[in-house]
């Protein structure tokens, strides 16, 4: 096993442990999106979808992850919006509610695509 600091995440091991969270994640958000109605807003697509790619660049970011190639992102986001758009008037939100909910959704797969771009041009 390579150790090549003293941070939590500066070995072989601690980042094979990530990678594996990460592929959990990404297998969960996957199945999410190829199911419509898990990746239903009211189901899993909120509670599921968006924080998992959340988690995924926090992951990326604080421990230097392998992150989803960007075009793996650039779909999963696509993906989400075409079901965002499609349901989040039928829930009937609150005045303003979805324009804020969809700025902090595409800042949250900006994110993750940010990580995956700057990876992913180093390897």
């Amino acid at each position: 096993m390579g150790t090549w600091g003293s941070g939590n995440f500066e070995n072989d091991g601690a980042l094979d442990y990530v990678g594996s969270i990460i592929v959990e994640l990404r297998s969960r958000i996957e199945r999410c999106l190829a199911d419509e109605d898990a990746v239903a807003l009211d189901e899993e697509g909120e509670a599921v979808v968006v924080p998992s790619v959340q988690i995924i660049a926090l992951l990326c970011e604080h421990c230097k992850a392998a992150p989803p190639e960007a075009s793996v992102v650039a779909r999963w986001k696509d993906e989400y919006f075409a079901v965002f758009d499609e349901q989040i008037d039928s829930l009937e939100p609150k005045p303003g509610f979805k324009e804020r909910r969809r700025a902090v959704i595409l800042a949250t797969f900006d994110h993750l695509e940010k990580e995956a771009t700057e990876f992913w041009s180093r390897v």
